[in-house]
């Protein structure tokens, strides 16, 4: 370490190659570590919590600062870190799934307003496992809503096992608008198969995330979608960013 200023080209970058090797070792030891961490959870997502995620950059920030790093730099390789983790979770997932999904699962248009309450039943254990950050007054605003407000705006299908809604999704102009999954269902092809559904039949090209919602984020953008934008505030212009994503061209 004392001889980096003395250093030759050469042996900067000798020294840097022999990092990398270290760095490449303790990530595939990290990921173990979190594949073992998904094995113990229902949807098998081992990092997508959000309070987690912010949790592991508050430790990573503080220990930059103790190691005299960058802690922006620190910041966002861990970032794009548990982003790549988070995909690779969701394809291995989705790989074994892929078989289940296509022979006992059914997407279906919604039955219509007879059907809502089991739909918002859906949204709120979906939110109520992932949204962690939504305040409560929040939470219950969007919940009386969605029936008189949200279903009727949108184009609403159904996926069922067994004659039992697990999850839905409303489409608009192109616009993935809600795509939720029961939190007991999570992990098992049903959000998967909602947003092909979507894509395929409906036309889906564009769909918005939180940006506290990593696990969010992973899942589409390890199913062809790319950033494109971003705003501060939601829709309804709650503090809440958000991430705007569109199907990258093929």
């Amino acid at each position: 370490m004392n001889n980096q200023q003395t250093a030759t080209l050469p042996e900067v970058r000798a020294a840097i190659d022999a990092l990398d090797g270290q760095i490449v070792e303790l990530i595939a030891t990290r990921q173990r570590w979190v594949e073992a961490a998904g094995a113990l959870k229902s949807d098998t997502q081992a990092v997508r919590a959000p309070d987690r995620v912010e949790q592991v950059i508050a430790k990573v920030r503080g220990l930059a600062v103790d190691h005299g790093a960058s802690p922006e730099v620190v910041e966002a390789a861990y970032r794009a870190l548990i982003s790549a983790f988070i995909q690779h979770e969701l394809a291995v997932h989705e790989r074994s799934l892929e078989h289940a999904r296509e022979t006992d699962l059914t997407i279906r248009p919604t039955h219509g307003p007879d059907e809502f309450p089991a739909l918002v039943a859906i949204w709120r254990s979906a939110v109520r496992a992932t949204h962690d950050f939504l305040a409560e007054d929040d939470f219950a605003r969007i919940e009386g809503q969605l029936a008189d407000a949200y279903f009727p705006a949108v184009t609403l299908v159904v996926a069922e096992r067994d004659g039992k809604p697990l999850g839905f999704a409303g489409v608009a102009n192109g616009g993935l608008e809600m795509l939720f999954v029961d939190d007991a269902a999570r992990g098992t092809g049903v959000g998967s198969a909602l947003l092909a559904h979507t894509i395929e039949r409906l036309g889906v090209t564009r769909v918005d995330v939180n940006e506290q919602n990593p696990g969010a984020h992973g899942f589409y953008v390890s199913r062809g979608f790319e950033e494109v934008g971003r705003s501060e505030l939601d829709g309804d212009g709650r503090p809440y960013p958000i991430l705007h994503l569109a199907l990258a061209a093929r």
